[in-house]
């Protein structure tokens, strides 16, 4: 499955690979680039929006306002991991990626 969970303080945010958020999260940081570069700036406005938009509400403004209040709760040491994780992973198609690795590991 091509889901990464974050937990943050407490709630747990299942992060999809879908098309929306291809498309949502390159537009918004002028491409994955741009994104990885503001995760590796420790942007938390960035974080917020591409948890929003792994969960389907990039364009819900309280909702990302409370990802925001989750992740001054919980920190973001354990969040930046897992959003830089799912950045890769959806720049490579989400699920495809994750089908030819679970593949290659049945062959060992």
């Amino acid at each position: 499955m091509s889901d990464i969970d974050i937990d943050l303080a407490g709630e747990t945010f299942s992060l999809r690979c879908t098309l929306g958020a291809f498309k949502a999260i390159p537009a918004q940081f002028g491409g994955f680039v741009g994104a990885f570069r503001r995760l590796a700036e420790v942007d938390v406005e960035a974080a917020a929006f591409m948890i929003a938009a792994g969960t389907g509400k990039q364009k819900n403004s309280k909702e990302r306002d409370r990802i925001l209040e989750r992740l001054f709760e919980g920190g973001l040491e354990d969040a930046l991991p897992k959003l830089t994780e799912y950045l890769s992973l959806l720049s490579a198609g989400g699920a495809k990626r994750q089908e030819a690795q679970s593949e290659g590991e049945g062959e060992r």
